[in-house]
């Protein structure tokens, strides 16, 4: 009797409270009503944008090498120290191209000995001629002897000449006005030809370098203005093309192209970027950029329907064009959206259109 009474008891209260939630949802709810500024999603012929990827290069960039040999013995500058231009960078022991040079002194003093003997021996030979007294042999071999001794002069001034060059490079100097970036030796270090010393980079001036597919290049010119985006940043930075490679690569059939950057003081050398240049007229649908809200990885729109009421969407964008965003996806072309999004709109609120 007791266990009849419990499942009588059960049964009654589900049907009771089933009850109650059938009469819940029979309630209406009250709909919202929100002020809003709205715009209409419309098709716009747009520049196409190539979009590529460069690097930032240094108006001017030396890797410095000496053609002295010996073993540095001063270091006048560290990394990231300024210099000027004719600034001592590095010493090398001067002894080795001192020698080299006073060998080259040496026998140009030989050589300008021999050259005086040959001349006054020439003109002997051609007293001696004058007055019969020499054959026309040996008056050729004279003059012959004369010539290669003034042949071995000029060598010897050339030697002379060279080896003070590679004296003064015992003190390498900077090219230019610039910043130490890299440098390859240290105190105690054996240099000699060709092997790098100093890398020093200008302040001044720095490019984007970048290239583009061959189809691309007729569309450039020099002077057109280049949006680039700093990788490590996302700073945009203004750009102007100041050089396009004649002739495409034939390995990879694209060209090649310098853009001067206005903004040098934050730059840095080495750093990539994404460059944005203005090709062909495209067609785009356009939305003003506060139409969209991003929350939990979503790029949310609010349109609304002729009815009023607020419909929200997810949405794919694409570039930022000024004030404006492209949608690849969600919504169409006539449609309106609510602008000035801070938040998300409940489903189903109605919208009053502040501008009409």
């Amino acid at each position: 009797m007791n266990t009849r009474l419990i499942l009588f008891s059960t049964i009654a209260l589900a049907m009771l409270l089933a009850s109650c939630s059938h009469d819940a949802k029979l309630v209406p709810t009250e709909t919202r009503t929100l002020q809003a500024r709205t715009a209409q999603a419309t098709e716009r012929n747009v520049p196409r944008l190539i979009a590529v990827r460069g690097t930032i290069h240094a108006q001017d960039d030396a890797v410095l090498s000496s053609r002295a040999m010996g073993p540095v013995v001063r270091d006048h500058v560290k990394l990231g120290d300024r210099v000027r231009k004719g600034d001592a960078l590095i010493e090398i022991e001067p002894q080795m191209s001192n020698g080299g040079l006073a060998q080259a002194q040496g026998a140009l003093a030989q050589a300008q000995a021999a050259l005086s003997l040959a001349e006054r021996n020439l003109k002997r030979f051609e007293s001696l001629y004058e007055a019969k007294a020499c054959s026309q042999l040996e008056l050729d071999m004279a003059r012959m002897q004369q010539e290669t001794a003034a042949g071995a002069v000029k060598q010897a001034q050339g030697a002379v000449a060279q080896a003070s060059a590679v004296a003064n490079e015992s003190v390498l100097r900077a090219p230019f006005d610039g910043v130490i970036v890299e440098k390859f030796v240290n105190v105690g270090d054996l240099v000699g030809p060709g092997r790098p010393v100093v890398r020093i980079q200008t302040k001044q001036g720095r490019d984007l370098h970048f290239t583009v597919r061959a189809s691309d290049a007729p569309q450039l010119t020099l002077g057109t203005p280049v949006v680039c985006v700093l990788d490590h940043t996302q700073q945009s930075v203004e750009a102007v093309i100041t050089e396009i490679a004649p002739s495409a690569d034939p390995m990879t059939h694209s060209v090649a192209v310098k853009a001067r950057l206005s903004d040098i003081d934050s730059l840095s050398a080495g750093f990539t970027a994404t460059a944005e240049i203005p090709g062909g007229p495209t067609t785009a649908l356009l939305i003003p950029a506060s139409a969209v809200l991003k929350t939990g990885g979503l790029q949310l729109v609010t349109t609304v329907d002729e009815s009023g009421t607020a419909r929200t969407r997810a949405v794919t964008v694409g570039r930022v064009r000024g004030n404006d965003v492209e949608v690849l996806s969600g919504v169409q072309a006539g449609e309106v959206v609510v602008l000035d999004r801070t938040g998300v709109i409940p489903e189903g609120t109605r919208i009053e259109r502040m501008n009409g």
